[in-house]
């Protein structure tokens, strides 16, 4: 029997790897799927320091050493995407492919203060409270400075994102895939960074919109399959 891909599965911003259950059972005669929780996520403890998207990918590439991992196919949602492509940016030849599903690829001041400002722990407790309970099944008690934390991890990128010349050095196949009702990620910025990628390519998913638990999971692990 030939040994299967390994396949890491990373999961997004206030996400865990406990939401990637069915996708992994569903990929597994393929694949040898991963899954982990980056810092503050899922029980796992906070770094010493404020969160930061370099942060994320040094935990990132530590679990890549641990598990020998090096080389292997990643698919990152929204956050997670964006961790697989800055760490690769960082340490080239970490993966052999990468595919991304909603992934903001655009980080600037404004957009940055857009999406942290939807992270106001009260304002979230009064408006959203039925995702507050989810977020606390998740998180437990963490899960307020895990929203604070994250606000100022998404202020920092607004300032210190990838840039043109960073997505321009990643000489591996890269899949952005979208959903057409996405709410957070435009076309638009998924196309100019399409064309800065090497070996970039685009796959837009129709009626989907950005939450992971409303994509269709089926054709999502078709996507999958079909690239990595």
């Amino acid at each position: 029997m030939s040994k299967k891909t390994d396949l890491l599965i990373l999961h997004g911003a206030l996400g865990a790897a406990e939401q990637f259950a069915a996708l992994a059972g569903s990929l597994s005669d393929k694949y040898s799927v991963h899954t982990m929780d980056f810092p503050g996520h899922g029980g796992k403890p906070f770094p010493e320091g404020p969160l930061k998207m370099h942060l994320l990918a040094e935990h990132l590439a530590d679990y890549i050493r641990e598990f020998h991992l090096q080389g292997c196919s990643v698919f990152g949602y929204s956050m997670g995407g964006y961790a697989a492509l800055w760490l690769e940016n960082e340490e080239p030849g970490t993966f052999g492919k990468i595919q991304t599903l909603g992934t903001k690829l655009d980080w600037n001041p404004d957009a940055a203060e857009r999406e942290a400002h939807l992270l106001n722990p009260e304002k979230m407790q009064e408006k959203i409270p039925g995702y507050v309970k989810q977020l606390e099944a998740r998180h437990g008690k963490n899960w307020a400075r895990l929203c604070t934390e994250t606000a100022g991890m998404l202020k920092h990128l607004g300032l210190h994102g990838l840039t043109p010349e960073d997505f321009g050095n990643l000489d591996l196949p890269v899949r952005i895939m979208l959903g057409d009702r996405d709410q957070m990620v435009t076309l638009e910025e998924c196309g100019r960074v399409l064309t800065e990628l090497p070996k970039g390519s685009l796959q837009v998913f129709p009626e989907t919109v950005h939450l992971f638990e409303k994509v269709n999971q089926e054709m999502l692990a078709e996507a999958i399959s079909s690239f990595a």
